[in-house]
């Protein structure tokens, strides 16, 4: 709660292409930090900045682009300045993490362990590595990556990390898109120095109305709260069509039942229970409503709900869709939902 709570993630830039240019700098992270954020989640594709692989399993090396010290230093910098933490997000974006490619596998761990030597030294407290974010994003799977090999795969990045680097904290999330469920029925790692995150876009019928990148383009008005007012009995009034997937379709169809704080309450709970057994931390880095055809009403709502959750149940947060413009300035509604002062 003390380095990762209200967090902020730089979305659609370094996880989606490479570095040309500072699009982001530190003025904008001084902009976040007078807005009231206090953690910045940095998603990059860290192996875009591989230039050379050599070799094959315990011996694969890589050559390294400046580049990317360049842009993790800098960001350590500025957000050390501040007063933000840094998370430095693998965020695997182009579909290539293979799981069942050893070569793959390898490379990637021996690619965190030249991010650990490079930061080792490094005395801020609050600067973290997150292992790879939603296994089934990273390598474009059509169902959900086995969870023992993402075990395997991430106990690998762990020991490969601790090799350099005893001091600083990792955090990991699970197969099924960061899911609770999946994270709710682990053991954790023998690393006590190990944060678990999960990502909730529920319900998701809300929350990703519109987006241009799933099959609800079309969907609008989905109001939030579940409004019986506002609730049509023609489908189609609200954007939803039979030729949406079937879970889709079925959330539509409880969402009378889905769709209030009780049930978002409910799914998170889940998360700190689970925590809470196992006497281990666990953060939210990853939530958010899509604002192309929902109402901002709506959205305040949503978030006013979801961030009141996290408070209650201790729950650091980290949110997705960018809502702070480059100069500075995030909406009087949003503010107050989100807690970040006037």
């Amino acid at each position: 709660m003390q380095y990762l709570d209200r967090g902020y993630n730089i979305t659609n830039w370094l996880e989606q292409n490479c570095f040309v240019s500072f699009t982001y700098h530190q003025a904008f992270v001084n902009r976040l930090a007078a807005a009231g954020f206090r953690s910045l989640r940095l998603p990059i594709d860290l192996d875009r900045y591989v230039d050379t692989r050599t070799g094959t399993g315990a011996d694969a090396g890589l050559v390294l682009n400046d580049d990317l010290f360049r842009i993790l230093d800098s960001f350590d910098q500025w957000t050390q300045a501040a007063g933000l933490s840094l998370t430095v997000d693998y965020h695997q974006y182009d579909e290539s993490f293979d799981f069942g490619d050893p070569d793959v596998v390898a490379r990637a761990v021996r690619l965190w362990s030249k991010v650990a030597e490079h930061f080792a030294a490094n005395a801020r407290q609050d600067l973290f590595y997150e292992l790879l974010n939603e296994p089934e994003q990273s390598s474009g799977a059509a169902s959900a990556v086995p969870a023992a090999k993402w075990t395997d795969v991430a106990g690998q990045m762990i020991a490969a990390i601790r090799a350099a680097d005893t001091s600083h904290t990792i955090i990991f999330g699970d197969v099924n898109w960061y899911g609770i469920d999946k994270l709710s029925a682990r053991d954790p790692f023998p690393d006590d120095n190990v944060i678990y995150a999960f990502h909730i876009y529920e319900p998701y019928i809300f929350t990703h109305q519109g987006a241009s990148w799933t099959s609800m383009s079309a969907t609008h008005d989905i109001p939030y709260p579940y409004s019986p007012e506002r609730w049509s009995e023609h489908y189609e009034d609200l954007g939803i069509s039979a030729s949406l997937e079937s879970w889709i379709l079925d959330q539509a169809k409880s969402y009378y039942i889905n769709g209030n704080p009780s049930a978002l309450r409910n799914r998170i709970i889940e998360a700190k229970r689970w925590a809470v057994e196992h006497n281990v931390p666990v953060i939210c880095n990853e939530f958010g409503a899509y604002d192309a055809s929902s109402r901002l009403e709506d959205r305040v709502r949503y978030y006013t709900d979801i961030v009141s959750i996290f408070t209650d149940l201790a729950i650091p947060w980290q949110h997705w869709f960018m809502i702070m413009a480059k100069d500075g300035t995030v909406i009087p509604e949003y503010r107050q939902a989100f807690g970040l002062g006037s």
